[in-house]
């Protein structure tokens, strides 16, 4: 009787006993592949917090191409890098991958030449070309529209900023400050007449660090002007995180989501700077070929 019943339910259990084996093993894979899914993308850019804080709008440009791409790649995490690296290093750090993964930066310069993929939508519109001075009214001239040449005037560059190569190129001596803070210790000292700095930082900058120097004022007169335009650029080692941020980019134009931040963070101050009323003195930019660069009109960003 006891062989009958073994032999009466073996057929019945050893097919279950396979469907529950299958079943346990369908369900690692199942639980792996969700983990490995779940894994948040990790971001790394350059960010020294506030002391970064007039990069506002990048910021939260990068983190809305990042949200609006859930859907596709997943959660994803910021890790700031907060030091102040030179541009070289820069583009040594992302090529490498493991510190910097995202950065922008003008094409033609040194991050731009690095191992990266290069997103080529000015995520600026232009507005870093265009370039206001802060000054200090103890040593800038007293009728500034009466120069005829930038050589006329001291100008104070960051060490390793990517625009010196401009003014190099255009023959324009450069005082330098190893720091972003430094610049304005430098101004103070008048060791320079003019802070150039870009039409989306300007009025920012102005309003941070007129408290600790009252002096800090903002010329109305002149604008240089170079074609500058500024991309998001991505380590090769992180092809997802291109095809992340190109996607993110295109569904932010696309639903008018882009003209809406830009013009959130910039429209009020490019208001205030009054570009189009200004003398322009234009410089070519030795990171882009045309040569005719500053025999066009200029297209104003306001």
């Amino acid at each position: 009787m006891a062989k009958i019943r073994l032999h009466n339910f073996l057929p019945v259990w050893l097919p279950l006993l396979w469907l529950l084996s299958g079943s346990t093993h369908g369900n690692t894979q199942t639980a792996t592949t969700a983990s490995a899914t779940a894994t948040p993308m990790v971001v790394r850019y350059y960010d020294r917090g506030l002391k970064d804080a007039r990069h506002a709008y990048k910021f939260e440009l990068i983190k809305r191409i990042l949200e609006v791409t859930r859907t596709e790649f997943g959660d994803y995490t910021i890790v700031p890098f907060g030091e102040e690296p030179s541009a070289k290093r820069q583009a040594l750090l992302i090529t490498e991958g493991q510190i910097l993964n995202l950065l922008w930066a003008s094409p033609g310069t040194v991050i731009a030449r690095a191992e990266v993929h290069t997103i080529p939508v000015d995520i600026l519109r232009g507005l870093l070309g265009y370039r206001v001075c802060l000054i200090n009214p103890a040593n800038f001239p007293e009728h500034p529209r009466e120069l005829t040449s930038l050589h006329q005037l001291s100008i104070g560059q960051g060490l390793n900023w990517q625009d010196i190569e401009i003014y190099k190129h255009n023959g324009i001596a450069l005082k330098q400050a190893p720091t972003f803070e430094a610049l304005f210790d430098m101004l103070a000292a008048k060791r320079f007449q003019c802070l150039p700095l870009g039409a989306d930082e300007v009025m920012y900058t102005l309003r941070d660090k007129k408290a600790q120097y009252p002096f800090l004022t903002l010329d109305n007169n002149l604008l240089i002007y170079y074609n500058y335009p500024i991309y998001l650029h991505v380590s090769k080692k992180f092809p997802q995180l291109a095809q992340r941020v190109e996607l993110g980019l295109k569904k932010l134009q696309e639903s008018g989501e882009f003209t809406r931040l830009f013009n959130q963070h910039h429209a009020a101050d490019l208001a205030q700077l009054n570009l189009r009323q200004r003398k322009v003195f234009c410089l070519p930019s030795p990171y882009l070929p045309d040569a005719q660069q500053c025999d066009k009109s200029l297209s104003f960003p306001d």
